[in-house]
C-alpha cells in the first residue's frame, strides 16, 4: 500500500533555559513568523491528495506550535486534516520502528509528521536511502510503499521509499533582523509614553519634556530607516504624525536653552532669568494643554499604535530582511551625511539645520542597532554625535538670535533689554567666529 509521507522539522526553538525541560522550549518569535510566511510556499510542491490526511507531531512544545503553523498553511492550500492533530510519542523518543509501524497501521493515505534531528532525517535514509539535511522547518516528501514486512525487514531493504521533494527550511535569520526591527522601535514607543506620562505629572521638570521630545525624534528616526521595507502608507503616516507632535513642542526647546544660557552667565541681571523662566513657563503650559489635547492624544496614541504594529512590504513579509541589506542601507546614510558635511556651508542656515538632523537620525539609527549592523556602529554614532553637538550649537546660536530679536520688540525694562543686547552680540560673535573658520 503506497502512502505520501511528509516529515518536517520543527521551526527554530529557544534555547533551553536554565531549570526549563527541553519538552518546554518554544519557537522564537522569529521562528514562528519565518514560518507562518514561507510554508505556503513551500507546500507549493505539494499536491492535494485523495483520501485521509492526517497531522502527526512529538509531544515537545515546540513542534507542536509547528504543527498548528503547517496545519494553517495545509487549510490554505484547501488541505483538511481527517481528524486532530496527534500527538505520537515515537517522535519524541526517536523510535524508528515503534514510527513505521505506526505509519503502517494507519488508514490515512497522506501523513505529516512533525519531529526532530535526527530523527527525521533517519527517517529519509532508512526509507529513501538519502539524507537531505533538515534545516529548521525543512520538508521532505517521501512515497512510501509499505507491507507486511516489519520494521527491520523495512529498514534493510533501502527501496521501499523514494524522496519525490526536499524543500530546506526558511532562512530564520532574515526574519530575527525584523524582529530585532520591530522591538527596537516598540521599546522606543514605550518609552514616549512614558516620557508623555511623567510630563503630565511634572510639567515643571524641564528634562520631561526634553526627553519626550529627543525619544519621539528617535522613534522618527527608525521609522525612517525602515521606510524602503514598511508598508509605504503606514510608513508616510507614523513619520508625519510624529513631526507634528514634535513641532508642538519646538519652541519650547529653543526657550529651554536660552534660559539654560542665560543661567549659566553670572553677568545678567536677575530680570532677564525671571523673564526668560516666565516665557518658557508660559510655552510649557501652552505644551502640555496642545499634548494634552483631544486631539492630540488621538495622532499620539495613533502613532503608538502604528509603531508597535509594523506592516511590512509582502516581499519583506515574505522573504525577511537579511541583516546585510540593513547595513548596507545604513552605509549609504552615512555616506550620504559624509558628503553633506563635507559640502556644509554654515552660512546657510537652513542647509545646517538639514544636515544636523540627518546626522541626528544617523546616530540614532546606529546607538540602537548594535545587534543588526555590527559593532562598529558605535562608533560611527559617537562621530555623528560628535557633528550633531557641533551644527547643534550653531543652530541654538541661530535659534537665541531669532529670540531675542522677538523679545526686543517688547517693551522691557531697560536691564533686560542690555542684557538681551550683550547675549545677541556674543551670539553672533560665536557664529561670525565659526563662520570665519570654514
Amino acid at each position: 500500500m503506497a502512502k505520501t509521507l511528509v516529515v518536517m522539522r520543527h521551526g527554530k526553538a529557544m534555547p533551553l533555559a536554565q531549570g526549563q525541560k527541553d519538552k518546554d522550549r518554544k519557537l522564537t518569535e522569529a521562528g514562528a513568523r519565518s514560518l507562518a510566511r514561507r510554508l505556503p510556499y513551500m507546500l507549493g510542491l505539494f499536491e492535494v491528495p485523495d483520501g485521509e490526511v492526517q497531522l502527526w507531531v512529538s509531544p515537545a512544545k515546540r513542534a507542536r506550535q509547528t504543527a498548528a503553523l503547517l496545519e494553517e498553511a495545509l487549510r490554505e492550500q484547501h488541505v483538511h486534516l481527517a481528524k486532530s492533530i496527534e500527538i505520537h510519542e515515537s517522535l519524541w523518543e526517536q523510535d524508528l520502528d515503534g514510527f513505521l509501524n505506526e505509519l503502517r497501521e494507519s488508514d490515512a493515505t497522506t501523513i505529516f509528521a512533525v519531529g526532530h534531528v535526527p530523527f527525521v532525517e533517519d527517517v529519509v535514509y532508512e526509507l529513501a536511502g538519502t539524507t537531505p539535511p533538515f534545516s529548521t522547518g525543512a520538508l521532505g516528501c517521501l512515497e512510501v510503499h509499505l507491507a507486511e514486512e516489519d520494521a527491520q525487514e523495512l529498514l534493510a531493504a533501502h527501496d521501499y521509499a523514494r524522496l519525490l521533494w526536499f524543500a530546506q527550511g526558511p532562512v530564520v535569520a532574515h526574519w530575527e533582523t525584523l524582529q530585532q526591527l520591530q522591538a527596537t522601535i516598540t521599546q522606543t514607543a514605550e518609552v514616549i509614553e512614558e516620557r508623555r506620562t511623567a510630563f503630565f505629572a511634572c510639567p515643571s521638570d524641564i528634562e520631561t519634556i526634553h526627553r519626550f521630545r529627543t525619544n519621539s525624534r528617535t522613534l522618527r528616526s527608525f521609522i525612517a530607516f525602515i521606510k524602503p521595507w514598511q508598508n509605504k502608507q503606514q510608513n508616510a503616516e507614523t513619520q508625519e504624525l510624529l513631526r507634528d507632535i514634535v513641532r508642538y513642542t519646538s519652541r519650547l526647546r529653543e526657550l529651554d536653552v536660552l534660559e539654560k544660557q542665560v543661567r549659566m552667565r553670572t553677568d545678567v541681571s536677575p530680570k532677564l532669568v525671571a523673564f526668560c523662566e516666565k516665557e518658557a513657563s508660559a510655552e510649557r503650559a501652552k505644551v502640555l494643554k496642545t499634548l494634552s489635547s483631544k486631539h492630540v492624544t488621538r495622532m499620539f496614541e495613533r502613532a503608538m499604535a502604528l509603531a508597535k504594529n509594523v506592516t511590512w512590504k509582502k516581499r519583506i513579509a515574505a522573504l525577511g530582511l537579511p541583516a546585510q541589506v540593513a547595513r548596507a542601507r545604513f552605509d549609504a546614510i552615512i555616506e550620504s551625511v559624509g558628503s553633506e558635511l563635507d559640502a556644509l556651508d554654515l552660512a546657510d542656515a537652513e542647509q545646517t539645520h538639514d544636515v544636523r538632523k540627518r546626522a541626528k537620525r544617523a546616530r540614532y539609527v546606529a546607538e540602537f542597532n548594535e545587534a543588526i549592523l555590527g559593532a562598529d556602529s558605535v562608533d560611527i554614532a559617537r562621530n555623528m554625535m560628535a557633528h550633531q553637538d557641533h551644527l547643534g550649537d550653531v543652530c541654538d546660536a541661530r535659534a537665541n538670535i531669532r529670540l531675542i530679536d522677538e523679545f526686543l520688540q517688547q517693551k522691557l525694562p531697560k536691564s533686560v533689554v542690555s542684557d538681551l543686547t550683550m547675549m545677541r552680540a556674543q551670539n553672533e560673535a560665536y557664529l561670525q567666529e565659526v563662520l570665519g573658520q570654514r
